[in-house]
């Protein structure tokens, strides 16, 4: 297979993790506001949260799965309900739909998200019952508009954009190939253009993803048991190995940005895996030499996004 030809270099010498038995930890994203990294665990409605002193905390319980949490530029989170797009206050006690996702599709929730160049957010929703390609990848506008971007997806994931803004990643996990968009000033079009990458890039299929600034694209590998960054030329460069077998998300941060944090899980997991990689659901970090340019706050600064 390809992976197995390659030489990669190692990201780090030492992955470090913190026990927290995640039964689905996802969503990760590094908040440049507080200094701290947030993720949900979605089998688990909670909220998590890490700051740079390395303390963990459960934030908040929620009413509902989330797949993912960014925190909003002028204050509170918006955050990925099944079928909703919510924003809430710092104390995630109140929740305002500000849209509503394939409500038609009772097999589908929302999962993977990223924030877009010009303030956006694309997600992707996930089959629960089936690997039949029935749901999509949208857009909301800063003012809330939800646009369609493009359907037939099982398992959305692997969402992230270029540094120049110009380049949207995607990945249905279920067919394993990263797939590249050029993107139109102001979000005005996508017109897709060749792979990435293929299925056999590396071991396991492609999660979560993030870009660094010299546009790497680095994958966590579900049931693959490492994360890979992959060069804008699609080759692989650097693989982490990981004591889960199935890690999640990533996402670069850390005071230098240097740090890239890898999430994981537990759930759907066998007892045997569970014995070989008992730190599975646990949060990870590793120190590596690139430096993140991916924007992390969702500059909701008009519409319904808007703090009053």
């Amino acid at each position: 297979m390809e992976y197995a030809e390659r030489k990669v270099n190692a990201a780090s010498s030492c992955v470090h993790g913190h026990r927290l038995r995640n039964l689905l930890g996802e969503g990760c994203n590094w908040s440049a506001l507080d200094q701290s990294l947030w993720w949900t665990d979605i089998e688990g409605k909670c909220v998590f949260r890490w700051d740079d002193n390395g303390k963990v905390a459960a934030v908040r319980q929620l009413p509902n799965r989330a797949a993912f949490v960014f925190p909003r530029a002028r204050g509170g989170f918006v955050l990925g309900f099944p079928k909703s797009i919510v924003i809430t206050e710092p104390t995630f006690t109140d929740f305002s739909q500000v849209a509503e996702i394939e409500p038609h599709l009772a097999q589908t929730r929302v999962n993977d998200a990223a924030i877009d160049p010009y303030g956006g957010i694309v997600l992707g929703t996930y089959n629960e019952q089936s690997r039949e390609p029935v749901g999509g990848v949208y857009r909301i506008a800063p003012n809330g508009e939800v646009v369609t971007l493009f359907s037939g997806v099982a398992a959305a994931n692997g969402l992230a954009f270029s540094p120049d803004g110009r380049i949207m990643y995607f990945t249905d996990t279920t067919e394993g190939t990263i797939r590249r968009f050029a993107l139109a000033p102001q979000f005005a079009g996508l017109a897709e253009l060749g792979p990435l990458a293929g299925p056999n890039i590396a071991p396991g299929s492609p999660d979560g993803a993030t870009v660094d600034i010299e546009g790497g694209y680095w994958s966590a590998r579900l049931q693959g048991g490492c994360v890979v960054r992959i060069d804008g030329n699609g080759h692989l460069t650097d693989r982490v190995d990981m004591p889960s077998i199935a890690p999640t998300c990533v996402a670069l941060g850390g005071e230098d940005l240097r740090t890239l944090f890898i999430t994981s899980r537990r759930t759907r997991q066998s007892s045997d895996e569970l014995l070989r990689f008992p730190e599975s659901g646990n949060l990870f970090r590793v120190e590596v030499v690139r430096l993140a340019d991916c924007p992390s706050v969702a500059d909701f600064s008009s519409g319904l996004f808007a703090v009053e």
